[in-house]
């Protein structure tokens, strides 16, 4: 049996930084809506329940959002590795960590408004949804196997790489590891 090199797709600094720059503005204009609260000439948007509601939801996803691109951007750790033990995600908020090759079925790619995601689809679903401790991350694990059919989505979006080319490598390795090519070191 042959054994590969690892791949290792680094993070994308210049895409962390975009977001960075995006989740502070949408921060910066919640924080505006909040304390000016102008009139908008709409009497739906001009109801100040709704004004506070929209800022402070604001403030708060992309505060969290900026938090996690901030530390993102101090990560000296690949944003994903592929190696002979499994598929290893360290691209996001949510990412799972190692998932070993037995626990995968199959990889497909699903778009959501623009956005295309990586969906690995695994024998035991639940069991990944189950181990979550933290409750945001049980949810969108939950939120992604109800849309999705897998609770795992991987966002190209901090990665250094094409989502088609890094979907034929993860199915490349695969078919190697049922083929017999490869083992678990």
């Amino acid at each position: 049996m042959t054994t590969n090199a690892p791949i290792e797709i680094p993070l994308s600094k210049s895409k962390i930084i975009k977001g960075l720059l995006g989740s502070t503005a949408f921060v910066a204009i919640g924080l505006w809506l909040l304390i000016r609260q102008p009139h908008i000439g709409n009497p739906v948007f001009d109801n100040a329940l709704v004004k506070y509601g929209a800022s402070i939801a604001s403030i708060i996803f992309f505060g969290f959002a900026a938090f996690f691109f901030l530390k993102k951007l101090g990560d000296k750790k690949p944003g994903m590795i592929i190696n002979n033990d499994g598929l290893y995600d360290n691209s996001s908020a949510a990412a799972i960590g190692l998932i070993p090759w037995d626990d995968i079925i199959g990889v497909s790619v699903s778009s959501v408004m623009n956005q295309q995601f990586l969906i690995i689809c695994l024998k035991n679903p639940e069991q990944y949804i189950a181990a979550q401790t933290n409750l945001i991350k049980k949810k969108s694990f939950g939120f992604n196997y109800k849309n999705y059919g897998s609770p795992i989505a991987i966002s190209a979006n901090t990665l250094q790489c094409n989502l088609y080319e890094l979907k034929a490598q993860i199915e490349d390795k695969i078919a190697k590891q049922k083929s017999g090519e490869v083992s678990a070191e």
